[in-house]
């Protein structure tokens, strides 16, 4: 992710974009995928039978962060929008988070030896900030968009880019977690989702 060098503000006189930009703009939601939808398609499984939370427990986690994320988001489209500097308005948030977004990913299937009510804690904590820092990245990444070309046409072709890359980083996740987890593991889940996601959080940054 943090390889993305299109340039916020384009000369208005070139609208076609190469196919590296493209390339580059799809990794973006590539690489967030990859990770986010670990966490989405496979937390409360995590959380009940590796982590040792209770079913209730996770669900109001789970509810908790539904919560959150409808505010977080028009929070950081106000924060877009007052951001002033050399790299534009948006391209600064999807680098500067992308260090912090695979941290707290990784820390959110980490299994401390804590006690059940202080697991639950935890997990509360690092999903929610895993979460936001989310909306962090992937806000910008939208927002950018019009700044990158004035021609609608490469608008929607980088668009399209960006879905398909999504959808990868999504097949990467649905297909190779668990296999990956069973593999690194040897037995041990806990320790399978935690090399896993460690890998994931470093592709993420490549």
């Amino acid at each position: 992710m943090i390889k993305f060098d299109i340039q916020e503000d384009m000369n208005k006189k070139n609208n076609k974009l190469t196919l590296i930009n493209k390339l580059a703009y799809a990794s973006t939601d590539t690489a967030g995928n990859l990770l986010y939808c670990t966490l989405t398609s496979f937390v409360l499984y995590f959380y009940t039978d590796v982590f040792g939370i209770s079913v209730g427990a996770a669900g109001t986690i789970l509810l908790i962060a539904r919560i959150f994320d409808s505010f977080d988001a028009p929070i950081w489209g106000l924060i877009i929008d007052h951001t002033h500097s050399k790299y534009g308005q948006s391209r600064p948030w999807f680098l500067w988070l992308s260090v912090p977004f695979s941290l707290f990913m990784i820390l959110s299937f980490v299994t401390p030896d804590f006690s059940t009510g202080q697991k639950a804690i935890y997990a509360l904590i690092t999903y929610l900030i895993t979460g936001i820092l989310y909306t962090g990245i992937s806000t910008p990444i939208t927002a950018i968009l019009p700044n990158l070309s004035n021609d609608s046409d490469e608008r929607v072709k980088l668009n399209s880019y960006r879905m398909i890359g999504g959808n990868l980083g999504y097949f990467v996740t649905a297909s190779f977690t668990l296999p990956l987890v069973a593999f690194f593991g040897k037995g041990n889940a806990q320790k399978g989702f935690s090399i896993t996601v460690l890998i994931y959080g470093i592709l993420l940054l490549l």
